[in-house]
């Protein structure tokens, strides 16, 4: 296909003796060193796991063979990729083969049981058309809907099979939760760790359990799943969608737990007088833009716009919970969303990145639009390391107990209670619709029916007046 195409090659001998740094050793002293460097369209990480990237270093001894080196590797891995693409390809159709040969009864309705039914529909849909997060949280979902109503044909399953489902969630929940705290405190019992640091009188914690959230999550799930069916025409109808269902299953708000205005003024006071550096950017992001955590993490050179007029973030990535990975946005397209930005978090973050480029250039790396902010390295900080940093933050200046995702919130509430419109609000937090902004913060959204009549009718007189109807 020839699609891949080589970057300018880096002369990585020439970095070096710019940093004082000696020469790679080589067999022949009269060769360079050149990092060769592929990077892969987004449409086509799904064909090689993800990889955003090839790199290749080479020795060469004149821009000839350079160029014969460049022309090798591009060929090697366009090649490569036709492979994948094409292993792909006979995957993704063995798949939608196997799907296909379901058994039917005499009516055209499927007798596969639902365990087999959704399996096949978690596996047509991991090729690539949702994220690995997605499918892992669905294999979970599978563990309750199997040993309940998994066992059942699809065609015969009603809304009182999916509801006794539903209903068994927390009980199953809580039996593997003691079998897991029992598995434990066997391991424990005979753990040198233990007993050496004599900690088997401490009880576990209680397990957690899961609830209405997971319930709902299941029965979405479930309507997924029969949705499917009901387009290919192997089910009468969607059991799944029963109002009853519906009213009783519903899914938990998250908790909603802002800064009062002049909590969030000391909150800004405190950040603004920490010194230089990842952490004091990431407090701004989080508070100048109600950005989640795990997009703060992602931000990079590039994430920032210094425009004459207003500066922004653009949001496009995240890393995944308790990794170091940015990842293209794993939520819905609402995610990828560009943010204006106060002069605040601006200036801080130009000068950020201008200490975090000499950084990189000190280590021998090429800073560039892609080097990530939340770290004195090449790699962002885990989660787990910048939330230590926070709980010290807020216990030294008297915040103790806030989430990280009151910022969050606190940059919702008070802009709608500033005034702002709903919609944009909606946009600039990354929601897929504004009624899921206005469900969430119904409570915040000022009230302006006090003299809405008046200002009404002074609108329309002053308008006919402007027109010369009066």
């Amino acid at each position: 296909m020839g699609i891949l195409r080589c970057d300018k090659p880096y002369n990585l001998d020439e970095v070096r003796k710019r940093k004082g740094l000696p020469r790679t050793t080589r067999a022949d002293s009269r060769t360079t060193l050149y990092e060769l460097t592929i990077r892969i369209p987004r449409d086509y990480h799904v064909y090689i796991d993800g990889k955003t990237k090839f790199t290749k270093r080479v020795f060469v001894l004149n821009r000839r063979e350079l160029q014969d080196e460049t022309r090798l590797f591009e060929d090697e891995k366009n090649a490569e990729l036709d492979a994948a693409i094409a292993a792909y390809e006979l995957s993704l159709e063995a798949t939608e083969r196997k799907a296909a040969s379901l058994p039917l009864n005499e009516d055209g309705y499927c007798t596969a049981p639902l365990t087999e039914y959704a399996e096949r529909y978690i596996e047509v849909r991991s090729h690539g058309s949702v994220s690995e997060s997605t499918i892992k949280n669905e294999l979970s979902y599978m563990r309750y809907v199997r040993p309940t109503i998994g066992d059942k044909a699809m065609f015969e399953i009603t809304p009182d099979d999916i509801e006794g489902c539903l209903i068994e969630i927390p009980h199953l929940s809580r039996m593997w939760a003691q079998e897991r705290v029992k598995e434990w405190e066997q391991n424990r019992q005979i753990a040198k760790w233990a007993q050496d640091k004599k900690t088997l009188a401490k009880p576990f914690k209680e397990p957690r359990i899961a609830g209405s959230d997971m319930q709902a999550k299941v029965l979405k799930f479930l309507r997924e799943v029969f949705n499917y069916a009901l387009d290919k025409e192997h089910v009468r109808r969607n059991p799944a969608h029963a109002r009853f269902l519906s009213r009783v299953f519903k899914q938990s708000k998250p908790l909603i737990d802002p800064l009062m205005a002049d909590e969030a003024a000391r909150f800004l006071e405190a950040v603004e007088k920490l010194p230089l550096g990842w952490f004091k950017l990431s407090l701004l992001s989080l508070f100048c833009t109600g950005i989640r955590p795990e997009e703060m993490q992602a931000l990079m050179s590039g994430s920032f716009l210094f425009g004459e007029v207003e500066a922004a973030t653009r949001i496009t990535g995240a890393v995944k919970h308790g990794g170091i990975e940015i990842t293209e946005y794993p939520k819905t397209n609402a995610g990828r969303r560009t943010i204006p930005i106060a002069s605040l978090l601006a200036d801080t973050a130009k000068e950020w990145i201008a200490v975090k480029s000499q950084m990189m250039e000190d280590m021998g790396l090429l800073p560039t639009m892609r080097m990530p902010l939340m770290s004195n390295g090449p790699k962002p900080h885990a989660y787990n390391t910048w939330r230590r940093q926070w709980v010290k933050f807020i216990d030294d200046n008297g915040f103790s107990g806030i989430r990280p995702y009151a910022l969050r919130h606190t940059y919702a509430t008070q802009n709608l209670a500033n005034g702002e419109n709903i919609k944009t609000l909606s946009v600039l937090m990354g929601h897929e619709s504004p009624s899921y902004t206005l469900d969430l913060y119904a409570g915040y959204v000022p009230n302006t029916a006090m003299g809405i009549g008046s200002r009404y009718i002074d609108y329309i007189r002053s308008t006919a007046k402007d027109c010369g109807f009066v």
